[in-house]
């Protein structure tokens, strides 16, 4: 029998994800060439130039920056086309916030909207009625307004304020399943059926976290700089993560995943360690 990819079948690769942060970088410095504009020694990797450079996005710095009443580390708003990050996180904190937002207009917006736009056989086909010229409308669902990046996680949603003019039309939401189920109610066809989207929801929630978590260490930490770093200061965190421009705890964790460092719970430290595994875990929706 032949298996057709996993789960993810179709999604970037992690080695994919990594080499479309290089190539970003790449677009970055022939734009400021063809500009006649000089290019920035790196690293550190300007995450902040490399948006205003190769994007429409505006940036901005907020204090308390929060959605929902939730305190975020980045906000990407498409609707305003604004990139928004924690004024008062640390440095580095604030530079892999800005990159994980990039992940997510390179890897989820720009490729939801250019979906949009592919032309179908359904666009021009015809059906024979009672009207001639009557042709088939595929419905589109819009690309997410926003991407909201807090402590503890991250989600994507699409939707519109019903109030305006232009309001789209968003499929009801699942009910929620509160409190314990018993064995008769599992087995009802409904509530499988709901538990069962609620799971795949999530899954695709820690996907795209994931992914653009991946474009963030790309952008931030590409392998080839990491190992030459990590040989030029001979394992000296502090004095990498400052030349990046990065957390230290970013940095270890990189290293870790590199096998350059052996370090338990890959350098994340017991803050992370011991706290709940609930919707966050520290490669899918957590920031350093």
């Amino acid at each position: 029998m032949v298996r057709r990819g996993g789960k993810w079948s179709g999604r970037p690769s992690l080695g994919q994800i990594e080499d479309l942060a290089l190539k970003k970088v790449a677009e970055f410095q022939r734009c400021l060439q063809a500009a006649g504009l000089s290019v920035p020694e790196m690293p550190p990797i300007p995450a902040e130039y490399i948006a205003l450079t190769i994007t429409e996005l505006s940036l901005r710095a907020m204090s308390g920056l929060a959605h929902d009443g939730k305190p975020m580390a980045g906000l990407l708003d498409m609707e305003r086309g604004e990139l928004l990050y924690e004024e008062n996180d640390p440095m580095g904190r604030q530079n892999f916030s800005i990159a994980h937002e990039l992940g997510h207009y390179f890897l989820h917006y720009i490729p939801a909207v250019d979906l949009s736009r592919q032309p179908t056989l359904f666009d021009t086909l015809e059906f024979p009625g009672p009207e001639t010229g009557v042709t088939l409308e595929r419905a589109v669902t819009p690309a997410a307004r926003f991407f909201r990046c807090s402590d503890t996680s991250v989600t994507a949603s699409a939707t519109e304020d019903e109030s305006g003019e232009n309001a789209m039309e968003q499929p009801a939401p699942p009910p929620k399943i509160m409190g314990r189920l018993n064995r008769k109610a599992l087995e009802k066809p409904e509530t499988k059926a709901q538990l069962a989207k609620a799971i795949r929801s999530k899954e695709i929630a820690d996907r795209t976290e994931w992914e653009a978590n991946i474009f963030a260490r790309g952008l931030l930490m590409p392998t080839d700089l990491v190992r030459s770093l990590n040989k030029k200061y001979a394992g000296d965190v502090e004095a990498m993560a400052l030349e990046l421009g990065v957390t230290q705890t970013a940095l270890r964790y990189r290293l870790n995943g590199l096998k350059l460092r052996n370090d338990e719970n890959m350098g994340l430290g017991p803050a992370y360690s011991n706290r709940p595994k609930l919707d966050d875990s520290p490669t899918q929706g957590s920031f350093f």
